[in-house]
């Protein structure tokens, strides 16, 4: 079975290179499709010329940034049309340590076939386990409700008055745990910066992740969908990648100010497309 990587790369051009040579280092042969954001600083151009010449990888490059969901389904249609039977789509600062990763991956799907697959993503900047994710939402209720949560914060900070009442108070967008349950899991959220997408998966789904968003809850959203229409997700823990962690968007030079707007305004987007994915 053919297994095609898919990296989406942002400015970094040290990150993008130590994923792909992390997939070169693999047992089992792989293509890999490098999908470009429109980073506009010369750093895939660095990419390209190491890697000139290596037929099993693909370059793709965006005239903008599409975002996270838009950016990877790009790669992801390319990667389908070159006959890739297995997707994993990957964040450019992911390391995958394990030599034997794709013959995992195949015999997980040969003993229990599914449309999705997660495996333990180990953060390298605080050693916590990013997946599966926590579910924050019980119902499309408690979407709306965040939804005008962040508008009113994102109101707060537009007209100045944000820091004197949230006064040194970080924006999460996500929670890692030091330990997880050395079990297989069905059916959980998988973190989004790795997920491998199975041959059920991509003979029916021409997009990988629904579009609409830009950054945020993007795994959230899959998630929903994929229990929507009876896809089954997959989390081995018994597999691991590395994660150096939001690589991009601390490449992104901006103020706290502006980082804090484009965070809640990104997260109303996204959660906008949450509900819609959650309506009967």
């Amino acid at each position: 079975m053919k297994f095609c990587f898919v990296i989406l790369h942002y400015k970094t051009s040290e990150d993008t290179i130590k994923c792909i040579e992390s997939i070169l280092n693999l047992k089992d042969e792989a293509s890999i499709v490098v999908v470009d954001n429109a980073s506009n600083n010369g750093s895939i151009e660095l990419v390209k010329e190491k890697y000139d010449g290596n037929e099993k990888i693909h370059f793709l490059l965006n005239e903008e940034n599409l975002g996270f969901a838009s950016g990877n389904n790009c790669g992801y249609k390319l990667a389908k049309s070159l006959g890739a039977d297995f997707i994993a789509i990957s964040n450019n600062d992911i390391i995958v340590d394990d030599c034997d990763f794709i013959g995992h991956v195949v015999n997980r799907y040969n003993e229990s076939s599914f449309e999705l697959f997660g495996p333990d993503i180990v953060s390298l900047t605080d050693e916590g386990h990013q997946s599966p994710m926590k579910e924050k939402f019980k119902s499309r209720n408690d979407v709306i409700k965040e939804i005008n949560r962040y508008k009113f914060l994102l109101l707060l900070s537009r007209v100045g008055i944000y820091d004197l009442i949230k006064k040194n108070k970080k924006v999460r967008t996500g929670t890692v745990r030091k330990e997880i349950d050395m079990e297989v899991k069905e059916n959980v959220v998988l973190h989004g910066s790795f997920v491998v997408f199975s041959p059920s998966f991509i003979k029916k789904e021409d997009i990988a992740f629904r579009e609409g968003t830009f950054l945020y809850t993007e795994e959230a959203i899959l998630a929903a969908y994929c229990r929507k229409v009876g896809y089954k997700m997959v989390f081995d823990p018994f597999t691991r990648v590395f994660h150096k962690e939001d690589s991009a968007t601390n490449s992104l030079k901006l103020s706290n100010k502006a980082r804090r707007e484009f965070v809640f305004k990104n997260l109303i987007r996204s959660l906008s497309v949450y509900a819609k994915v959650l309506e009967d």
